[in-house]
């Protein structure tokens, strides 16, 4: 097993893979991987053949979303890298006992092969894109909440890559990804057949049960001093006006952030709030999958549109139908997610600032490690005892109510908990 890093990587993020050459043509401005290839060739004649149908295998995938293309390259490219570097093969050559001893090593990769904090695959130098040493294909992460607590101590945040193994799902997605792949090289009769799915079948990794997986979401204590800080916070200074706007809009109508964010295939405007024949408010939104959806508006969320759109017309006399659903402070257009999961996070902070100044410390502590996508879970949570399931599952973008019910009714044992804490023996 290799001690030293000594790959590089190959595919760049979807902005830049889109517009490069298909062939070897791809690498021209990329010169690390193109000396990295060369030498690989000298051992493993079949490597050019791997980067272009990998490169097509990819291409494919990259039309669909910067997701799809994102997920997969990440899987392929470890995959191509252990290949080379420790198998010292071609991914044709690979043997069933090679795969089932990349998918030991994907699920406990040596320290080498981790990084203590995500980084950008190449770095633009004089033109060319070199490789940045800093960046390695597996992750190590620290805990939200033991980040944040760490930097409010003044202490510097230090990740240990030794040890680090990948999740359960993380292992479903790389089985189903690289089964995927060699789908596609069986297809174009570069691969004789894909070993993947005998693999997984007598996999360790991958566990089934009815296991309680349970959703993050927040208490009623945890929303309730969200809102009231946004609302504050808007009353004070009317910028925050965006953020009680993100954050109702979030919560109440399930979105993922990505719904509300600007994206290369779709923006949000406000003609996208739109009225029925009957009076009925909706919201046009695109989700997974490429999906486009109505979702109901409850009249509740009204007065929290309404406020925003007054600080619009205040900001731009020219604001109307097709400006941007939420605009930049600075600039013209909408948000990406990031930017918006920047400004979800900002209220946390202030929400979790409030709980430990009323005395509520346990339910500020879980409040720091609270993500964007908890606003989505609370708000299905809080509706779905109310409202029928096949309603729910259509606002909230699943394309079948089992998987609704399995997530939000099943998944909430509260209930199960008290009925069964009393038993006797």
């Amino acid at each position: 097993m290799a001690i030293i890093f000594l790959a590089t990587p190959l595919f760049d993020a979807h902005k830049r893979f889109v517009r490069l050459p298909m062939g070897m043509n791809m690498f021209d401005d990329y010169p690390d991987c193109a000396l990295f290839l060369e030498r690989l060739r000298a051992n493993i004649p079949d490597v050019n053949n791997d980067v272009l149908h990998t490169q097509a295998f990819l291409k494919s995938y990259s039309r669909k979303s910067e997701a799809t293309y994102r997920g997969y390259r990440n899987e392929v490219e470890r995959l191509l890298l252990w290949a080379w570097t420790i198998a010292e093969k071609s991914v044709i050559q690979l043997k069933r006992t090679d795969l089932e001893a990349y998918f030991d090593f994907v699920h406990s990769p040596h320290k080498a092969w981790v990084a203590g904090a995500v980084a950008d695959r190449f770095k633009l130098i004089d033109g060319q894109m070199h490789k940045n040493s800093n960046w390695r294909p597996f992750v190590a992460k620290i805990a939200k909440e033991d980040r944040a607590e760490a930097m409010a101590a003044g202490l510097s945040v230090k990740i240990n890559t030794s040890g680090h193994q990948l999740s359960h799902e993380a292992m479903k997605i790389c089985y189903s990804a690289i089964s995927c792949f060699y789908d596609y090289l069986t297809d174009e009769s570069y691969a004789f057949g894909n070993p993947i799915p005998a693999i997984r079948k007598q996999s360790v990794y991958l566990i089934k049960g009815a296991t309680q997986k349970g959703i993050k979401r927040l208490s009623d204590l945890q929303w309730d001093t969200v809102l009231e800080c946004a609302k504050r916070h808007a009353e004070q200074c009317p910028e925050y006006e965006r953020t009680l706007f993100v954050v109702a809009m979030l919560k109440t109508l399930y979105l993922r952030v990505s719904e509300l964010s600007d994206r290369p295939n779709w923006q949000p405007v406000w003609k996208h709030f739109w009225q029925d024949s009957d009076g009925n408010q909706w919201l046009k939104v695109l989700g997974k999958g490429n999906k486009i959806r109505d979702i109901s508006v409850p009249s509740a969320l009204f007065p929290y549109i309404q406020r925003y759109q007054r600080y619009r017309v205040g900001l731009n006399p020219n604001f109307g139908a097709n400006s941007s659903l939420v605009s930049k402070q600075r600039g013209t257009g909408g948000m990406t997610s990031r930017q918006l999961r920047r400004i979800v996070q900002q209220s946390f902070d202030q929400a979790y600032q409030q709980m430990c100044d009323e005395g509520f410390l346990k339910d500020a502590k879980v409040l720091r490690e609270a993500s964007t996508h908890w606003l989505r879970h609370t708000g299905a949570s809080q509706d779905i005892a109310t409202r029928p399931l096949k309603h729910m599952a259509d606002d909230l973008g699943h394309a079948s109510m089992g998987t609704t019910d399995q997530v939000y009714i099943q998944s909430d044992m509260k209930e199960r908990a008290k009925s069964g804490v009393k038993r006797d023996v």
